[in-house]
C-alpha cells in the first residue's frame, strides 16, 4: 500500500494507487535533466529567495530580530506561545492585505505582503517540525 507524503499526511501517490489497485504497471517517471529542472522552477527560488532576504537583512532584521537567530525571534516564540494558528492567520491577514493593495494598484506592497504571508508559512513548517519532535520525545519518555 502507498505511505502518505510526509508533509500531508493523508494524500497518496495518485499514479501508485491507481496501479496498486488495478494491478497494471506504473508509468515511467520522465526523467528531466537537473538544469531543465532549475531553470523550470526558477520563478519560485526566486520568490523563495526574495522571502528569505527579507526576513533575513530587510524588514525582518529591522523590526524583529534584535540580533536573534530566527528560531528565537517574536513570530517563532509567539508561535510556540500560541500554536500554529497565529502564524497561519498572520498569513491570512497578510495575503487579504495584499488583495486590498493590488485593488487599489499597490502592486509592489502587495508583492510585500505576499512575501511576509511566505515568512510566517515558513514558520509554521518550522514549529512543525519542533511539535513532531516534542511528541517524540514525549512518546519515548512514555515508553
Amino acid at each position: 500500500m502507498t505511505q502518505p507524503f510526509p508533509s500531508e499526511p493523508h494524500q497518496v501517490d495518485l499514479e501508485e494507487y491507481i496501479a496498486e489497485r488495478t494491478g497494471m504497471p506504473r508509468p515511467p517517471i520522465a526523467r528531466t535533466a537537473p538544469e531543465d529542472v532549475a531553470a523550470m522552477y526558477q520563478p519560485l527560488k526566486t520568490v523563495l529567495m526574495l522571502a528569505y532576504q527579507q526576513a533575513a537583512l530587510g524588514k525582518g532584521k529591522e523590526r524583529h530580530a534584535s540580533g536573534k537567530p530566527f528560531m528565537r525571534q517574536p513570530m517563532m516564540e509567539i508561535c510556540r506561545s500560541h500554536g500554529m494558528g497565529f502564524a497561519t492567520g498572520q498569513a491570512d491577514k497578510k495575503s487579504q492585505e495584499a488583495i486590498g493593495m493590488v485593488a487599489r494598484g499597490e502592486h509592489d506592497a502587495a508583492k510585500f505582503e505576499i512575501l511576509g504571508a511566505i515568512n510566517y508559512l515558513a514558520g509554521a513548517y518550522l514549529l512543525i517540525d519542533e511539535m513532531r519532535m516534542q511528541a517524540q520525545r514525549d512518546k519515548m519518555r512514555d515508553d
